[in-house]
């Protein structure tokens, strides 16, 4: 008993075992195996290059220039906090030492434990160290075979033991999944990593059946959300946006990074937006980052320096992002970073305290107004920076004790930020009902899942998230409901709808939908229509109410609802 005592008074909480990664903000992905010798991409190449060929490149990998430290150095120098390595990506490679498979890096010419040294290399530098790992594995004829799956999870469970005992600390586990659902029940899983590992970070993707969970919510299993390939919308829920410097997540021939100024910008949105970004760097078949990212990461760090107190350990807010700007804050100080635009004077809506100082973080005054209607900030051509210029506005009270500023509409919706609901919802992070009266069509919602049981029956199956099976397994109508907050008279409804490309099993799309108000607690349908697409607006006769639903009456695949909008009748005049 008192063991149990003990170890409960030691256990972190979720809020705890997260706090350095918050902190942290930027991380270095690495993408890398025998696939560099190809310069294709690690995984989804294998079926076009040839399974037999793609399987047998590692008896002739042989990256005699890997240096673990160099690796940490650089992602130090680019401002990364902490690294992720594919220590096992679909295509089942193994970069450890491991007596589950010889499909390994030990069976290569280099016969070096690359996991090993570069946890100690990460470690001995300071930085934190996590794992990719894929819950799947294409060259494994046991995965989800239904006669043998159980097989193939005894060998991943060893895999995932043998990376959580024989390397330390491990900080963080980025699991994968790519498509179907995990082969493995995500409870057992998940119950391992947290026996081996108790203080450990996960991310979402041990429960996900679609990509727009995987996007949106860290689920029963997992620690934060993971969007990927783009920079998510303002949130509370813990989420880190996952993309690449250059072009592919493996070494490409001839690939060429991202701009300075397009690095700098999605880090910049994805911490204004309260999120982390995780950057993907894929070194070549010797083992060596190509120069043009090393330099790049040099650039990218040696921009951050002097900026890092924006960065590092803040939160997103109080003002939230546009295209132009995004928000930081820190105990007393809100930094704006202006990312866009070339005007002298900034005009944004009004902070509610008032602000004993402006100033330049590079240095230097900032001349401002604040007034009832907005915060005007002058900033002198010549001291604008090229990539982003971030002013420091010091107020006498925390920061974070402001609600949140939302930008001025672009569209002059009336259900603009006024409160939403719906029937379902995926998650409550940008799959929400909110999402559709945001003025983001980044963000959108999608109709939650039915929570009846039976998804559970389906890991360790084949079953694509394409499939129309499982697409049959979530809701396929629902209503969305805007309370404008007092009656307005409104004249336009537009709605902008999420329609994912076609998949080769089902075509997406709303099939039948109407538009709803609230008249003397009864819903009164003003229209109706179908497939609305990317912007259905309908002028109609004005009506007056406080309440106004979108009913989806019939739906087929994966669809959602970007923006809701609701506009008052046009001038005559």
């Amino acid at each position: 008993m008192l063991t149990i005592s003990l170890m409960a008074q030691t256990a972190l909480t979720q809020d705890q075992r997260l706090g350095w990664w918050r902190d942290a903000r930027f991380g270095l992905f690495i993408h890398w195996g025998p696939v560099s010798l190809i310069g294709k991409e690690i995984s989804w190449s294998r079926a076009d290059y040839g399974k037999s060929r793609y399987d047998s490149l590692y008896r002739r990998f042989n990256p005699t220039r890997f240096n673990a430290r160099e690796w940490v150095a650089q992602a130090k120098a680019g401002g990364m906090k902490y690294v992720v390595l594919t220590a096992k990506h679909h295509d089942g490679f193994c970069l450890w030492n491991t007596k589950s498979t010889t499909y390994n890096i030990m069976s290569t010419p280099f016969g070096r434990d690359v996991c090993k040294e570069l946890a100690d290399a990460a470690r001995e530098a300071g930085l934190k160290i996590g794992w990719y790992f894929s819950l799947a594995d294409w060259k494994d004829s046991d995965c989800r075979n239904p006669a043998s799956n159980n097989e193939f999870v005894g060998r991943m469970m060893t895999q995932l033991t043998e990376l959580l005992t024989n390397y330390g600390p491990i900080d963080l586990l980025w699991f994968d999944y790519e498509g179907s659902p995990s082969p493995a029940k995500p409870k057992q899983v998940y119950e391992l990593v947290h026996r081996l590992q108790p203080d450990i970070i996960l991310n979402n993707r041990l429960e996900v059946f679609s990509p727009d969970e995987s996007h949106s919510q860290p689920g029963t299993y997992g620690d934060y959300a993971t969007p990927e390939g783009f920079v998510a919308g303002f949130g509370q829920t813990p989420w880190e946006t996952c993309t690449n410097m250059g072009h592919q997540w493996a070494w490409k021939f001839g690939d060429t990074p991202r701009s300075l100024s397009e690095s700098v910008h999605t880090l910049l949105r994805c911490v204004g937006s309260n999120g982390n970004l995780l950057l993907n760097v894929g070194p070549d078949s010797l083992g060596q980052f190509p120069a043009l990212f090393t330099n790049r990461l040099y650039d990218l760090g040696s921009w951050i320096k002097p900026r890092s107190e924006a960065i590092y350990g803040t939160k997103g807010g109080p003002y939230t992002p546009t295209d132009s700007y995004v928000c930081t804050q820190k105990d007393n100080k809100i930094f704006l970073h202006i990312l866009t635009g070339t005007d002298g004077t900034i005009v944004l809506p009004p902070l509610p305290v008032p602000i004993k100082q402006a100033t330049l973080l590079t240095g230097g005054p900032v001349t401002f107004r604040q007034r009832k209607e907005n915060l005007e900030l002058v900033i002198p051509t010549a001291m604008r920076d090229s990539i982003a210029t971030i002013i420091t506005l010091t107020i006498d009270q925390p920061a974070a004790t402001l609600s949140l500023i939302r930008p001025f509409s672009k569209t002059g919706s009336l259900a603009y930020t006024k409160s939403a609901r719906a029937s379902s919802e995926l998650s409550s992070f940008l799959h929400n009902a909110d999402a559709t009266v945001d003025d983001d069509p980044k963000t959108y919602w999608k109709l939650g899942r039915r929570r009846d049981g039976q998804f559970d029956a389906y890991y360790g199956t084949d079953l694509s998230f394409q499939s129309a099976k499982l697409q049959a397994l979530f809701n396929s109508t629902g209503w969305l409901e805007i309370d404008l907050g007092k009656p307005q008279r409104v004249g336009q409804v537009m709605v902008n709808a999420f329609i994912p490309a076609k998949t080769s099993a089902v075509t997406p799309q709303i099939g039948r939908f109407a538009i709803q108000y609230e008249k003397d607690q009864q819903w009164i349908t003003l229209m109706s229509g179908q497939q609305p697409g990317s912007e259905w607006r309908k002028t109609i006769t004005p009506v007056t109410a406080k309440r106004f639903r979108l009913i989806i009456q019939e739906s087929v695949g994966s669809i959602g609802i970007r923006e809701f909008q609701l506009f008052p009748p046009k001038s005559t005049n």
